[in-house]
């Protein structure tokens, strides 16, 4: 479990990348026309529920944005 806001942010994003990358799978599935109308369906009703939960993960995080993968340190500055 997330001890502390960045580890908690570093999570999310996480699960962010992981549902970016089902939605694009099940996204990809939903555009094809051959597919017959009620797999069509299920797919789109995927892509839907992806979008809301990675919504609502972004909306968990502490800050707006994307995860810096280098933070400067705040005590060399004061120097």
């Amino acid at each position: 479990m997330a001890t502390n806001v960045t580890e908690k942010d570093k999570t999310l994003q996480e699960v962010i990348d992981f549902l970016q990358k089902e939605w694009n799978a099940a996204n990809n599935a939903s555009d094809n026309p051959d597919e017959e109308v009620l797999k069509y369906d299920f797919y789109d009703g995927m892509t839907t529920a992806y979008e809301h939960v990675i919504n609502y993960c972004q909306s968990l995080l502490g800050y707006s944005g994307s995860m810096p993968s280098e933070v400067p340190n705040q005590s060399e500055d004061a120097k």
